[in-house]
């Protein structure tokens, strides 16, 4: 009973799509071309399922397959739960040769999964082993690459040889400048440029950065989030002025006038890694838009940071590293050294208007406080479960029954167009009046309708309570995550990353975990 199927329809859009791109709509036009053509397709399709579960990813490139809707398609294949998947072209599933090929012709026949291809005119529980549409559709897969990545690598030739002319083409202009009038182009922003020469004008004084936050803190100077939201809007803002928002400044060779255009560099077309280049090979271009500061200022400020190398160890990353959250301000936690037992807020050493100084929380404690909360949360999650399964239970019963009442009405309707035959034909034979003829006919015919509303609404009935058991099935899944983590003794990597998004800590050593999954005791 638990194993019911679902049938999928997927929707998928890349980021360039202007519609998206720009934040003028919630999903692009062009997903909504995708829906309207599968229902069109499932419409006029008898043997095709007419209740689909729709996943979208609108605004990722099919050149990964490494997508949310996508991930969590994969992850229902793999626990049996897909019976059809369904796509307006191949090109929406994937782009890349390799990966389309080893889903459709091994993973997805493993699973028992049929996919369709609506402008491919695919179907895999239509096509067998040596099937021309077989190979129109490997081709077409190999093309779709081969077309993205030419796409991708022109795209790129044309973006790096505005850079090289020395356009701006790095998208908003940085804290100091303002787009300028003509297009690829920035110019001073005045305000913002006085705090920069003041901060590089310190650092040439010898001030360290952390001085130097300390002093635009104490004299109440807008941080560059804080002042790019005031004029641009829709920005994340932070408050205070840290080690980190200065540094960047001092490090950032726009500020002389001169643009370097290749700081890192994408490993390969579609993978999302990042090589940085070293300093010493990047590409200088010199004077592209006017200087805040001079050159011989930039380098003799640059003198005040120290650096940031750090040697590397064989000691293990610390399970806390990139969680710990402060709740006055929103800073990630640090500890220093390994061998530190508490995690500091460092906005305190830049200000003394927050709460940060207060926030100070012991390690272990912390281990104790998660490890009691995972495995709340995993008692919680396994009742929850078996409530789920009873739910189902129940509610198959109730389709069950509904499906014997529904045959039975099915049935008494065709008995009751069959009887309507026979007084046809009785008639036709003189066996009734005209009269005894139209009162028998209308007496079937409001039989008739009385029994088609009846199965309307038996058919209602059974479709609510599929989807009410889908969602349970869902909720199953949901919870199953917790399942294997119900004897857990302490705390590791891997569990932080599967179980914890974040974790916000205030002042007294109050926390608050966001988890990585529905919260079994709020839902």
């Amino acid at each position: 009973m638990l194993s019911e199927k679902m049938d999928i329809s997927y929707l998928r859009l890349s980021l360039e799509d202007d519609d998206v791109a720009s934040g003028d709509t919630l999903e692009s036009c062009s997903i909504s071309s995708q829906r309207l053509c599968i229902k069109e397709y499932v419409r006029s399709n008898a043997d095709v399922p007419t209740t689909l579960t729709e996943f979208v990813d609108d605004g990722y490139s099919g050149t990964s397959m490494d997508r949310p809707a996508m991930t969590r398609i994969i992850q229902l294949v793999t626990m049996r739960r897909v019976r059809t998947i369904i796509v307006r072209d191949l090109s929406r599933f994937a782009r890349n040769y390799l990966e389309a090929g080893h889903y459709l012709e091994y993973v997805f026949p493993s699973y028992d999964v049929r996919f369709i291809s609506i402008n491919d005119n695919y179907d895999s529980a239509k096509i067998k082993s040596g099937d021309p549409a077989a190979l129109q559709l490997a081709i077409r897969n190999l093309l779709n690459d081969l077309y993205s990545k030419d796409i991708s690598r022109k795209i790129k030739s044309a973006v790096d040889l505005k850079k090289l002319n020395g356009e701006y083409v790095y998208g908003q202009a940085p804290y100091g400048y303002k787009k300028g009038k003509q297009k690829n182009t920035i110019e001073i922003d005045e305000e913002a440029a006085i705090v920069v020469r003041r901060i590089f004008q310190l650092a040439k004084q010898g001030v360290t950065v952390t001085r130097i936050a300390q002093k635009m803190n104490e004299e109440k100077v807008l941080t560059p989030s804080v002042y790019l939201a005031s004029v641009r809007g829709k920005y994340k803002t932070r408050d205070f002025w840290t080690f980190e928002s200065v540094r960047n400044i001092l490090i950032n060779r726009i500020y002389t006038g001169d643009t370097v255009p290749f700081k890192s560099h994408v490993i390969r077309i579609g993978s999302n890694r990042v090589k940085m280049i070293p300093e010493e090979e990047q590409i200088v271009l010199p004077d592209t838009h006017e200087a805040i500061v001079s050159r011989e200022t930039y380098y003799q400020a640059r003198s005040v940071i120290k650096s940031n190398k750090k040697t590397k160890t064989g000691a293990a990353p610390n399970v806390f590293s990139g969680y710990l959250v402060c709740g006055c301000c929103g800073n990630k936690l640090s500890k220093g050294r390994p061998t530190n037992k508490n995690w500091l807020c460092a906005t305190a050493r830049y200000t003394e208007e927050t709460e940060c100084k207060d926030i100070r929380l012991n390690e272990a404690m912390m281990k104790e406080k998660l490890l009691s909360a995972v495995q709340l949360q995993c008692n919680l999650a396994d009742a929850k479960l078996k409530h789920s399964r009873n739910e189902q239970d129940k509610t198959q019963e109730e389709i069950d029954g509904l499906s014997w009442e529904l045959k039975q009405k099915q049935r008494n309707l065709d008995e009751n167009a069959s009887r309507l035959m026979e007084l046809l034909e009785d008639y036709y034979a003189g066996k009734h009046s005209k009269e005894d003829f139209l009162a028998k006919k209308e007496e079937l015919k409001i039989k008739k309708d009385l029994l088609t509303e009846n199965i309307r609404s038996i058919e209602e009935q059974i479709s609510l309570l599929k989807a009410d058991k889908r969602n349970h099935l869902m909720v199953e899944d949901e919870v199953s995550k917790l399942n294997k983590h119900g004897q857990i003794t302490e705390i590791d990597t891997y569990l932080m990353k599967e179980l914890v998004k974040e974790i916000r800590v205030y002042p007294g050593n109050a926390v608050q975990i966001i988890w990585n999954f529905a919260d079994t005791i709020t839902a």
